[in-house]
């Protein structure tokens, strides 16, 4: 009997140890560093389906894409395209953001 308490004592304290993330949850935003002085941020979720961007005094949720390469992120006329720690974000209010890189 001590030794089923103990199993149930160390299953219940191990369960309370796992974490999940929440379905919302991002990596840390990313900075992007653009031509012409222009920088936007985007924080990608977790599980890779979307894409938080802020530019400018707005703010986009992407869903992501298909793409033949790289990543993207795509709603409303505005498209984020990153692949590795280059990216490009078009549709947005005035010009695009073009050459961009990660810090």
């Amino acid at each position: 009997m001590r030794k089923v308490m103990l199993a149930i004592g160390a299953a219940l304290v191990l369960a309370g140890c796992a974490s999940t993330a929440p379905m919302d949850a991002t990596n840390a935003p990313q900075t992007y560093a653009c031509a012409g002085g222009r920088s936007f941020t985007a924080a990608y979720d977790l599980a890779g389906d979307r894409a938080i961007v802020r530019a400018g005094d707005r703010t986009y949720r992407l869903p992501h894409v298909r793409s033949a390469s790289g990543a993207k992120y795509a709603a409303g006329g505005v498209e984020l395209f990153s692949k590795g720690d280059e990216a490009m974000l078009t549709g947005t209010p005035g010009a695009a953001y073009r050459d961009c890189k990660t810090g």
